[in-house]
């Protein structure tokens, strides 16, 4: 099974290294006894191959950093202005299935034959991230995917379900397993890198998660909307993510395989920088976290001060021609991505409190009729603080910022606008989700209105796509794997094009 060829990616995480993050040893299994796999080694393996996949330098790095404006390339353009390497999108979409999805089928499998205790909220967490991957599959690909019939054995051509179909799926069966969770039983002792088994952690998660696929759909269907929010807000569901230390992470440790993949990445190549988009945003507002997401420009080491004694702080023009003018990684004309994102230890952030905040700031301002504890602007001032706290800046420093962004509400667009920038500004790091955010809710600048984004430099290598991609196109292999299935997706859909809107995206 190829799952346990990925289980070899642990062997660095043994004995020999007595800083493990607790779990990361159940990845340390002989690939010639699957028969000894447990639920917890397996459930290791996905959230690490998850983790992996949303936070590499492929993925995370040339599709949705570069998509969120995050980054610029240094050299290597072209997937900054949208064409792809079809191998890397056809790799994404097989590890989403084959070593998340089905690692998180064979737990699930393991547990309910065994029944140990506490089987039944390890089913229900594996099934939680079952919703979470599959979350991420959907929007990325703009909502048809396989999902209904795809993990099903007996089936080889999958048929395609539609966002709508995906999305009241995901809520059903978030529904059901907060239900299902039981803080009264056992769950993983070990196995789980994100909770450590932890079941009120998972309902907060859980409910956290609803919001976010609430809130994701809810220009296209308000009602279904507001009911799921309903159901994440109400207390006797287990609460929402309330702090940074509830917040969903992927611990990373210190040393390979088991280090942050861009810190791997890294190591060898710099094909990265933070972009002038985003640097020229918080310069814009004098914001602190500037000095914490990116490093000031140095001659080897030495900081490279300007005619004031301060450091300096330079993004890349986003999407130059390969050769035209780019840094090519010279620390002396560009700022690179600092240790917050790139160190060896940095987490993989998978949902955060911060974002939390920001979701509620947005409830709040929309009047859904649910019941908020806050208003708008207060969960809109808690989303900077909670960002501000984790970016390890004091509570001077951010009082001081926030009086240079105040929330603005002069209608529902400007609010979106406030709530939209600080919450992409907040999520850096987050490539994939900060590109989705960005579709949703289309916002500029609250206070000027001017456009926050820039087109690529040199123009877009994709005939269909002019400013951004709006979705992944399906890797091509489906159409010879899964033709029929595929075929009836693409028309169903309006072609398979990056340029065209997911079904949520109707702003």
């Amino acid at each position: 099974m190829k799952l346990y060829n990925k289980l070899l990616l642990g062997a660095a995480c043994i004995s020999l290294m007595s800083s493990c993050t607790d779990g990361f040893e159940e990845m340390n299994i002989n690939p010639n006894q699957p028969s000894d796999a447990t639920s917890a080694q397996l459930m290791t393996t996905a959230q690490y191959n998850f983790a992996d996949n949303i936070g590499d330098e492929w993925n995370n790095g040339r599709m949705g950093m570069y998509y969120s404006q995050y980054w610029s390339s240094t050299y290597y353009t072209d997937e900054s202005r949208y064409l792809i390497r079809e191998g890397t999108n056809n790799a994404m979409w097989n590890q989403f299935y084959q070593d998340v999805l089905r690692e998180l089928v064979e737990a699930q499998k393991i547990d309910a034959d065994k029944k140990l205790p506490g089987y039944e909220n390890r089913i229900a967490i594996a099934e939680i991230f079952k919703v979470l991957t599959y979350h991420y599959l959907s929007d990325i690909y703009g909502g048809s995917i396989p999902y209904a019939e795809a993990l099903n054995n007996d089936i080889a051509s999958p048929v395609y379900n539609s966002g709508p179909e995906i999305y009241a799926g995901l809520l059903s069966t978030l529904e059901e397993q907060i239900a299902a969770l039981d803080e009264s039983k056992p769950s993983f002792t070990s196995g789980d890198i994100i909770y450590g088994g932890d079941v009120s952690k998972w309902k907060k998660f859980a409910n956290s998660l609803r919001l976010r696929i609430a809130l994701r759909m809810i220009d296209a269907n308000e009602s279904a909307a507001v009911t799921a929010i309903s159901k994440s807000l109400n207390p006797a569901n287990g609460g929402i993510i309330m702090s940074n230390s509830e917040s969903a992470e992927f611990r990373w440790i210190d040393g390979a395989p088991n280090n942050n993949p861009l810190n791997q990445a890294f190591k060898t190549r710099i094909d990265f920088s933070v972009s002038a988009p985003f640097v020229d945003y918080l310069k814009k507002y004098n914001d602190p976290r500037l000095a914490v997401y990116a490093d000031p420009l140095n001659n080897n080491g030495t900081p490279i001060l300007d005619a004031n004694g301060k450091l300096q702080y330079v993004g890349e023009t986003y999407g130059l021609d390969a050769g035209e003018g780019n840094s090519n990684g010279n620390t002396k004309v560009v700022s690179l991505p600092s240790d917050y994102l790139i160190g060896a230890t940095s987490p993989t952030v998978i949902l955060n409190y911060a974002e939390v905040e920001f979701m509620l700031a947005e409830i709040a301002a929309r009047n859904l009729g649910v019941s908020v504890s806050g208003t708008a602007q207060e969960h809109y001032a808690k989303g900077i603080k909670a960002s501000f706290d984790n970016a390890g800046l004091s509570n001077d420093a951010y009082v001081q910022y926030l009086a240079n962004v105040p929330y603005v509400a002069t209608n529902l667009e400007t609010a979106l606008d406030a709530i939209g920038s600080q919450k992409w500004i907040a999520m850096y790091g987050q490539g994939i989700q900060g590109w989705l955010e960005r579709l949703r809710l289309d916002f500029e600048d609250p206070y000027t209105g001017e456009e926050i984004f820039a087109l690529p430099a040199e123009g877009s290598l994709d005939p269909e796509v002019d400013t951004v991609p709006f979705r992944m196109t399906y890797p091509l292999v489906e159409a010879s794997l899964n033709g029929e299935n595929y075929k009836k997706a693409v028309q169903a859909i309006g072609g398979n094009s990056k340029g065209v809107k997911a079904w949520w995206d109707v702003k």
